[in-house]
């Protein structure tokens, strides 16, 4: 009898020691709350689909900024989403410089409307990242949403290189007003896809942005499928079959593997920074042609391209001396008959449209956040594999960007990007997920609090990787 007493005893303590540890777990984290404005607006990126509200342009990730814009500023000014922060302030300069340029060359009149919507394009596409995405669920929310709209793409992708018909464009055409049907030679027998973008290569381009965050978001850890994603992911890429995309790309697993080849290096980044500084003087004093010259002509499928694509570097270059404060906005650039208007370099047009400081902004802001969130340390293992994902992907689009200008959504990606990696600027938000695995394992009645539970393993490693490793990382 007293035997059975302590044992229902024991039973009843048990239950209600099980129940105060799951209050305190959901006392501790609760579950997180994602915004569905995350996967809305990487889909209505990827929409073809354009109309007009008098004589302005919008576009389904336009509507998405316009009804954001507003909430996100207030957040940003009120310090909810974090202090205000170096490519805050880069980002904000670019916007204000741009749209002031716009109107001054332009009028109040022409100028005011391309102003507002460049605004809306730079800040307020930074600042709904900034918003929206800040801890590392959010991330990574943000990257499964990139990989299942570069996957659905695929399959559109493939059937247009093989019966060289743009089956999206003319799906939506039969009911929205889409982007034209891009005209090009084929390319090994194939038609290149052009997706629901503009052109080919902004459709390489956009594919290009998830591979490495698809390597190391789900395919560097314990995640099924990671990898193979990141294979699908170089499929639609490849099927673009430009130069620009496949060189994001290349950059990319150049990086990749320098990261997995020198783990436990130390300084290892500033060595592979001094690697391109020497092989940029070699170049520079082996050859009678300038290093970007040289560049450029290895990063075409035929000579005619790269033929023009220096000289488009070479008048771009004098126009943006002739005008380097000001720039010329959307004007046309001063060139020879025979050159097309096409100018295939993001920094050059930004260049010369809105003069030296508007490339510093923009190139300020991306640099800054690369650089500011390389200084990062004693991130866990989850929050250090976001940083190299983006990092990597900022520098395989930036070289990327030397060969094609970037406007629309891919544009737009490239400065969401830029904000989506600001949460890690703030210490608060790095144990976020094993904070809440930790709640979860209590709630469950699991023993995840343990550190060897936590880290599998030793206290000290996680996921078997060495302390003074990840400091490296």
């Amino acid at each position: 009898m007293v035997s059975l007493v302590t044992s229902e005893s024991r039973e009843v303590a048990g239950s209600l020691d099980s129940a105060v540890q799951r209050a305190m777990a959901r006392r501790l984290w609760p579950s997180p709350k994602i915004s569905l404005l995350i996967p809305i607006f990487v889909f209505a990126l990827a929409m073809p689909m354009q109309f007009y509200l008098g004589p302005t342009r919008l576009s389904p990730y336009r509507l998405v900024l316009v009804a954001t814009l507003i909430p996100c500023l207030i957040a940003w000014l009120s310090g909810s989403v974090g202090r205000v922060r170096l490519p805050d302030i880069l980002m904000l300069l670019a916007a204000v410089w741009g749209a002031a340029i716009l109107v001054g060359v332009h009028g109040i009149e022409q100028g005011l409307q391309s102003a507002g919507i460049f605004v809306i394009e730079t800040f307020g596409a930074f600042l709904f990242a900034r918003r929206y995405i800040r801890d590392v669920f959010a991330f990574q929310r943000m990257v499964s949403s990139l990989v299942l709209m570069v996957l659905f793409l695929l399959p559109f992708a493939v059937y247009e290189n093989i019966t060289g018909d743009p089956i999206l464009l003319q799906s939506f055409g039969k009911i929205f007003s889409v982007y034209s049907m891009a005209g090009s030679e084929p390319r090994f027998g194939l038609r290149r896809a052009q997706g629901p973008f503009e052109h080919f290569i902004l459709y390489g381009v956009v594919c290009s942005s998830v591979f490495a965050l698809s390597f190391y978001v789900f395919g560097s850890g314990s995640r099924r499928g990671g990898r193979l994603t990141t294979g699908f992911v170089a499929m639609a890429v490849a099927s673009s079959l430009s130069a620009g995309a496949l060189l994001s790309v290349v950059v990319q697993t150049i990086l990749i593997i320098w990261d997995k080849v020198t783990a436990r290096v130390a300084r290892r980044w500033g060595i592979l920074a001094a690697a391109f500084a020497v092989a940029y003087v070699v170049v520079d004093l082996n050859s009678n042609r300038s290093p970007f010259t040289v560049f450029i002509s290895y990063l075409t499928f035929n000579a005619d391209n790269s033929y023009m694509r220096v000289h488009i570097w070479y008048f771009g270059t004098q126009s943006v001396m002739q005008h380097p404060i000001f720039g010329i906005g959307f004007k046309d650039w001063e060139r020879p008959e025979w050159l097309g208007g096409s100018m295939d370099n993001f920094w050059l047009v930004t260049a010369v449209r809105y003069g030296l400081p508007g490339l510093l902004f923009i190139a300020g802001g991306l640099l800054s956040v690369c650089f500011g969130l390389g200084r990062l340390r004693n991130l866990s293992f989850d929050v250090a594999q976001c940083r190299k994902g983006l990092i990597i992907t900022l520098c395989g689009l930036a070289l990327a960007s030397c060969t094609v200008h970037l406007w629309d959504a891919p544009y737009v990606l490239l400065v969401f990007l830029l904000g989506s990696g600001m949460w890690m600027f703030e210490p608060r938000n790095w144990d976020h997920l094993s904070t809440a695995r930790e709640a979860h394992s209590l709630s469950s009645g699991g023993s995840y609090g343990t550190p060897e539970a936590r880290y599998g393993g030793p206290a000290g490693r996680r996921r078997g990787r060495p302390t003074s490793d990840r400091l490296r990382s």
